[in-house]
């Protein structure tokens, strides 16, 4: 494991220990040495072929949004509008960062009568990296130039390949029906123009390369963490876990549920943590019946009073650490303790988590985790609940993973959003520099690989909303549970209430 040496100082066993690095470019970027490993095994998988991954436009974004992940897993850069190019040279692989001048894009950009004010102290950026040797120093890339030579210098280096990839940014956008084509996004007009720039000229130049999507490799790679991902991912839920164990000492009836994110948050800034890894997702009573996903089309989405006998849902146990994400999903009773059916839902879920977490070693495919837990729900009959032409649409339940009819039968996953009309729902995620790191459980388990384990159950005749999630990394002999500092049995749970004040 690896610790660093920040404050606050953590301990984690035997341990790594590596300087707080604070001459790098970034206080939450790893070594040097760890991105020119990834960039090298990337690499090899694209077998020397010229490869070119842009970072995330953040110009006067109001800290919104963090570097692109996939340009951020290979580099450690924050600056913004950053490019990364590597390709075949002379005599050894070349790596090339191009990299806005150092007042491009600051804060203050009105004319001046005296330019000198646009370099004025208060206009100077914090941390960014500038082209030339400083530069080359923190990252360790060899060739760094400034990014308005890329359109310039691009074709000169990937002169000959007949293949140069690149790295896409994902999803896509909506448009209505008859409004013609969705607008594009920065992302895929950074590719087109790449494409368009790399196509042939007038004869006889030479045939203009192909560009492929470096994306899938990319992403396949950021599944198995190193020891340093590993070590930063346990800190996020440490510091998560603080937060829930102290929500449980202050939630009681008439508390918005509003108030009971603020008291995460606050714990989780005391920690260390500068950021949360999604929004908030605090809810209680019936209202957690809904979706988040639903919930978050809504300004004021957390925003209800809890009231005696209900159940409090989070599933916000998402403090960042060095840029690594948590999720971690807790119930609560709101009066401290469990109804008798609040109690036998519980534990259901919690049985079938911990059904599904005793099949997890290396070599084990995700779809017979899934079955193991949708299993327990087959065993406790839930499977009645899940036949909407018998419940209703309006008292169906939601038991995920689903439909454990499906499952029993030894089906296999299916796209998340019901391709088929399966409606296959999985049982987690994996995760990283994103919460939703990937849903990608094609291969079997590995070593290093960090995933959720996260069923749930939602019974809205009942206005009960129960999810059990746990973020756990596969081990040589099988997981290590990184939020197990959780409380998370109905025992556990309502010893520590009755300690409330």
């Amino acid at each position: 494991m690896v610790c660093w040496l920040t404050k606050p100082a953590f301990l984690l066993g035997a341990c790594i220990w590596v300087p707080a690095l604070q001459g790098m470019q970034s206080d939450v970027a790893f070594p040097p040495e760890v991105y020119a490993g990834r960039r090298a095994r990337l690499m090899d998988r694209l077998e020397g072929a010229p490869v070119i991954v842009p970072g995330r436009y953040l110009i006067r974004n109001s800290g919104r949004d963090k570097q692109d992940p996939n340009f951020w897993y290979l580099t450690g850069v924050e600056s913004p509008y950053a490019i990364l190019v590597m390709a075949p040279g002379p005599a050894a692989m070349r790596e090339i960062l191009f990299l806005p001048e150092q007042f491009q894009f600051a804060g203050v950009q009105y004319p001046f009568p005296d330019d000198r004010m646009r370099r004025a102290a208060w206009n100077w950026p914090i941390r960014r990296l500038s082209p030339g040797a400083e530069a080359q120093r923190a990252t360790g890339i060899s060739e760094t130039y400034p990014i308005d030579e890329f359109a310039e210098r691009l074709p000169q280096i990937v002169a000959g390949a007949e293949t140069v990839w690149i790295v896409r940014e994902g999803g896509t956008l909506y448009h209505p029906p008859g409004l013609g084509s969705p607008p594009i996004t920065l992302g895929e007009h950074f590719e087109r123009a790449v494409t368009n720039l790399l196509a042939p000229a007038p004869a006889p130049a030479p045939v203009p390369a192909r560009v492929n999507d470096a994306t899938p490799m990319v992403e396949r790679m950021r599944l198995v963490k190193d020891v340093f991902e590993i070590a930063a991912l346990r800190r996020a839920a440490e510091i998560s876990a603080i937060g829930l164990r102290e929500l449980m000492g202050e939630i009681r009836p008439g508390m918005n549920d509003q108030e009971a994110a603020g008291v995460l948050e606050y714990v989780w800034q005391r920690e260390g943590s500068p950021r949360t890894s999604f929004g908030r997702i605090v809810t209680s009573g019936p209202a957690a019946v809904s979706l988040y996903t639903l919930k978050s089309e809504n300004y004021n989405s957390t925003d209800r009073v809890m009231q005696d006998g209900e159940l409090l849902y989070v599933d916000y146990g998402a403090a960042e650490w060095r840029t690594y994400t948590s999720d971690i999903s807790r119930v609560y009773p709101v009066s401290g303790r469990f109804s008798p059916e609040q109690r036998r839902l519980y534990e259901i879920v919690l049985e079938a988590q911990e059904a599904a977490l005793a099949t997890i070693e290396p070599g084990v495919m995700m779809v017979d985790v899934i079955r193991a837990a949708a299993a327990v729900f087959r065993e406790h009959d839930l499977e009645q609940y899940e036949d909407i032409d018998r419940m209703g649409i309006d008292r169906v339940w939601g038991v995920m993973p689903s439909p454990t009819y499906w499952l029993a039968q030894s089906g296999t996953l299916t796209d998340y959003s019901g391709a088929r009309g399966t409606g296959v729902r999985d049982l987690g995620h994996h995760i990283g520099l994103e919460a939703l790191d990937s849903r990608d459980y094609s291969t079997p388990l590995e070593v290093g690989m960090v995933f959720t384990v996260e069923p749930k159950l939602y019974v809205p005749e009942l206005g009960i909303a129960i999810m059990i999630e746990d973020m756990v990394v596969v081990t040589e002999d099988g997981y290590d549970n990184l939020s197990k500092d959780a409380p998370k049995t109905v025992e556990e749970i309502e010893r520590i209430m009755a300690e409330r004040n």
